[in-house]
């Protein structure tokens, strides 16, 4: 399905973001509400944040919305190269065309 891998192409990107501090990049995809703040203080009781395998990607948890205007996702990231209990939650809104019109994160919250 070629929205899903369109949505899996920006969760990539946002974990990048993540694990090399982009926050300026971040910021620009938090939803109203989540402060760059509060990412870091969560962040702050683990250790550092590592690029996932790409086996990774296998385990997004994808949740179609019932009326098709999108999906929430959530994608455990990886501190010190193993999958952590840090669960990033986003979501992604589409048209009726496939096109994504908005990504971005909702959460992140330990699971």
């Amino acid at each position: 399905m070629e929205i899903k891998n369109n949505i899996m192409s920006l969760l990539r990107e946002t974990v990048l973001d993540f694990v090399q501090g982009y926050f300026n990049k971040i910021q620009a995809k938090l939803k109203d509400g989540l402060t760059i703040s509060d990412l870091r203080e969560e962040l702050s009781y683990w250790g550092s944040l590592t690029i996932p395998p790409d086996t990774a990607y296998e385990n997004v948890y994808f949740y179609k919305y019932d009326d098709g205007s999108g999906y929430a996702l959530e994608f455990e990231l990886w501190v010190g190269n193993q999958r952590s209990d840090i669960t990033l939650s986003c979501e992604a809104i589409i048209d009726e065309n496939d096109n994504i019109l908005s990504f971005t994160i909702e959460n992140l919250h330990v699971l």
